[in-house]
């Protein structure tokens, strides 16, 4: 092929081809980055720390609703998050969901605790609360790689009506499902069954649980049949 035909070709294919190549070299480069992310990205487990010991749930004393009286429910959860990823994370939210007597799931949102203490012979043990500062412990959501955060989340649970309205128990337990999310929106779960707890004793554990709702507006109020 002589000179001015190649450099024929070349004004003719060299521009779609270069065009192209970019092209491939931009997917190539995007696949890198993409797998490079899934590596490095956070990685959350979420389990219940001695699921047969913390988790508990209790009856709180009841209110009144449009005149009709109200069944209230507490449930405190001991978890663990760890990150097993290479990148830290920021915890955005968590939740635990349970169902009712009538099959309906319901989302309850974490709600403010007292600092929650136990003695433990001579001295007293202090437990932290997932993401509330307290007078001794930081709460602190950031998880770095490799490593974990732990804390007490108390959730909230009141309904009037029927009884199908309440929480499905059996054999004195309640099923639910614990989720976190993380700034990422990553999400983990895990299933945490919540044993009955007397509530004098829940009052030992947290003085003034029984309070930290007063304020506020009754948010998780079901109307029954």
């Amino acid at each position: 092929m002589n000179l001015p035909n190649l450099l024929q070709l070349l004004r003719t294919y060299g521009k779609p081809v270069l065009e192209l190549s970019a092209l491939i070299l931009g997917v190539i480069n995007g696949l890198m980055l993409l797998k490079l992310y899934a590596r490095d990205r956070a990685k959350l487990t979420v389990r219940p720390i001695h699921p047969n010991t913390y988790q508990w749930w209790f009856t709180l004393p009841p209110r009144e609703h449009e005149g009709q009286p109200t069944r209230r429910y507490g449930f405190i959860s001991y978890i663990e998050i760890q990150n097993s990823g290479l990148r830290k994370t920021q915890l955005t939210s968590w939740s635990i969901s349970i169902k009712t007597r009538l099959g309906k799931s319901c989302e309850l949102p974490p709600m403010s605790m007292p600092e929650p203490s136990a003695e433990m012979g001579e001295h007293i043990k202090l437990y932290p609360v997932l993401g509330q500062r307290s007078l001794h412990l930081e709460g602190d959501t950031l998880v770095d790689s490799g490593c974990s955060t732990s804390g007490m989340v108390y959730s909230l649970y009141e309904c009037h009506g029927g009884a199908g309205w309440d929480p499905s128990i059996i054999n004195n337990r309640i099923d639910a499902v614990f989720q976190a999310s993380d700034g990422f929106n990553h999400k983990a779960k895990c299933n945490v069954q919540f044993r009955r707890k007397e509530f004098e004793e829940i009052k030992k554990f947290a003085p003034g649980i029984e309070r930290m709702d007063e304020d506020k507006t009754q948010s998780d109020k079901r109307q029954g049949d």
